[in-house]
């Protein structure tokens, strides 16, 4: 089994003020010191179990399907770490690419602050079998 402390990766966080129900927009260019995205998180303090990732895209391809449920991405902080994580069993090559997410929260109640957690690695073998373990 591959040590985690051993593990060459990083987590990418994308952040934006969710203002209201209405769509919101987030875009940032993935870090281009790693080549690949091995899976994505939210995290569960704010966001509501109705929320909706309507397109998540890098490169400008799906690599979600679209009206995604939000909730499949949330874990509670009771989940270990390295199970917090949706991971694509195929992962996603990248070189500073952007990466592009509409989200909506149609049971929006307050201004909040969504947080969407991005696993980047070189070493997309090593990573999945901590992920896994």
């Amino acid at each position: 089994m591959t040590e985690l402390s051993k593990t060459d990766f990083i987590i990418q966080c994308i952040e934006t003020d969710i203002l209201s129900d209405q769509m919101h927009e987030l875009r940032d260019e993935l870090d281009k010191d790693y080549k690949y995205v091995v899976g994505i998180a939210i995290s569960d303090k704010n966001a509501s179990a109705l929320s909706v990732l309507e397109q998540v895209k890098i490169k400008g391809m799906d690599v979600l399907p679209e009206k995604f449920e939000a909730a499949h991405l949330m874990s509670s902080s009771g989940v270990a770490p390295n199970k917090r994580f949706f991971s694509w069993f195929r992962p996603v090559p990248v070189s500073g690419d952007e990466m592009f997410i509409r989200f909506r929260d149609p049971d929006w109640s307050r201004v909040y602050k969504l947080q969407i957690q991005v696993l980047l690695t070189n070493n997309p073998g090593e990573i999945v079998n901590v992920l896994f373990a």
